[in-house]
C-alpha cells in the first residue's frame, strides 16, 4: 500500500508541475515572432504604395512592433501592427475624397 501511495503522490507531482509550465509554454516568443513577421511583411507591402507620410509613422509602428515582438509581447505588437495599418487606410480613405 505504501509503494503505491508513494508512486501516486510523485504521479501527482509531476502532473502538476507540467500543468504549471504548459502557459509558459503557449506564449513563447519563439512561436509569435514568425506570426509577427509575416504580419510586419504585409503592412510594409501596404506602406510602399501609400502616401510617403503616413508610410512613415505606420513604419515606425511596425519597427516598433517587431522589437515588441522579439521580447515575447506577441499581443502588443499585433496592437502596434494594427495601428499602423490604421495609419496607413486613413490615408487611403483621404485620398479617396480628393
Amino acid at each position: 500500500m505504501t509503494t503505491t501511495r508513494t508512486a501516486l503522490d510523485r504521479l501527482t507531482i509531476a502532473g502538476l508541475a507540467m500543468v504549471a509550465v504548459l502557459p509558459f509554454l503557449a506564449i513563447s516568443p519563439a512561436k509569435a515572432a514568425p506570426a509577427c513577421a509575416t504580419e510586419a511583411a504585409a503592412v510594409r507591402s501596404i506602406a510602399a504604395t501609400a502616401d510617403p507620410k503616413a508610410a512613415a509613422k505606420a513604419l515606425r509602428n511596425v519597427r516598433t512592433a517587431e522589437l515588441i515582438c522579439a521580447e515575447g509581447n506577441a499581443a502588443e505588437a499585433r496592437r502596434k501592427l494594427a495601428v499602423a495599418r490604421q495609419q496607413l487606410d486613413a490615408s487611403v480613405q483621404l485620398a479617396d475624397r480628393r
